[in-house]
């Protein structure tokens, strides 16, 4: 009898284990499916979030290098619609500021379920938004060494030595002092620069060293041989090496007030970009053109529409 009894337990000991496992089984089914479908939903909603700030901050470069509304919204587009793949029956909105911001919002974007189904859920829908915001660099890397006038800028083809000398910038071409006193790594390389600092001007002509950055076997223009859309200004970017970034003074003055002559102190009051054509008799010819580019961003309108701008997120 007591035999049968301990057969007896044991049979309800293993039947109780067995619902426990059942119910253990289902548990872990049930996470793994959260697991997978949430998965899916964390991946989608991070690309969504990424196609959202890539389209956005292309839009703002757009709103500086077309200077047009509709133009930097089709940028934005092609780039959400386009690179990333989304099916163009999707919301994206696009809200723009003319010449300060772009806002874009993709709406009730369908991610596709797995387990879910099994319960009814065939979808989830998620959502992404982001704003560009455009200024004027007010800090940058890769500046060279050039000073410009800022009633210069655009018109001005000559930046530097030669006969198109300014009257009045006495015993100076236009050079920055740079740490090594090489004028060709200087140009070639450039330096960080801020609006917010003083920087000293630096005498002498130094042609050689200039023919060398541009006309060299590495300098300037054979970097960009292979490169077509360098060869123009119309169509020149910042992955050029033809154009440089310039800094600009408000006039041929130094911090005290006085002429420029030879080595001065002066402030800095933007940056500008420049497309070079050639170094000819001494002078680099070339032409000013409207740039976006990496760079701590400031407010304003820093020198005009011809200031070195940026782009960044703001929300």
């Amino acid at each position: 009898m007591k035999r049968l009894k301990r057969l007896t337990s044991f049979r309800e000991e293993n039947g109780a284990v067995l619902v426990m496992v059942a119910f253990s089984m289902l548990a872990l089914l049930g996470f793994t499916a959260l697991a997978i479908d949430g998965g899916r939903i964390y991946s989608e909603k991070s690309k969504l979030q990424k196609a959202v700030d890539s389209a956005v901050l292309a839009g703002a470069q757009g709103l500086r290098t077309t200077n047009s509304s509709s133009s930097a919204e089709e940028i934005a587009n092609d780039i959400f619609y386009e690179k990333y793949g989304y099916d163009n029956s999707l919301v994206f909105n696009l809200t723009v500021v003319p010449g300060q911001s772009i806002e874009g919002e993709a709406k009730n974007i369908p991610v596709s379920m797995t387990f879910a189904k099994a319960v009814g859920t065939d979808e989830a829908f998620i959502n992404a938004s982001a704003k560009a915001v455009v200024g004027p660099i007010t800090k940058a890397s890769g500046i060279a060494p050039f000073v410009i006038l800022k009633s210069d800028i655009p018109n001005r083809t000559v930046l530097n030595c030669g006969s198109t000398n300014p009257g009045d910038l006495q015993g100076n071409c236009g050079y920055l002092k740079f740490s090594d006193g090489n004028l060709r790594d200087a140009i070639l390389n450039g330096a960080t620069y801020d609006v917010r600092n003083t920087v000293f001007t630096d005498p002498g002509g130094s042609v050689g060293q200039v023919e060398q950055a541009i006309d060299g076997v590495d300098g300037i223009v054979s970097k960009d041989v292979s490169k077509l859309h360098c060869q123009s200004p119309d169509t020149a970017d910042n992955s050029c090496a033809r154009v440089i970034t310039t800094v600009v003074v408000d006039n041929w003055v130094d911090v005290e007030g006085k002429p420029i002559t030879g080595k001065s102190e002066v402030k800095i009051v933007g940056f500008a970009s420049y497309w070079i054509d050639r170094y000819e008799d001494k002078r680099l010819y070339g032409k000013f053109i409207k740039m976006v580019a990496p760079g701590e961003i400031g407010t304003g309108t820093g020198i005009g529409d011809y200031n070195l701008f940026g782009v960044k997120l703001s929300e």
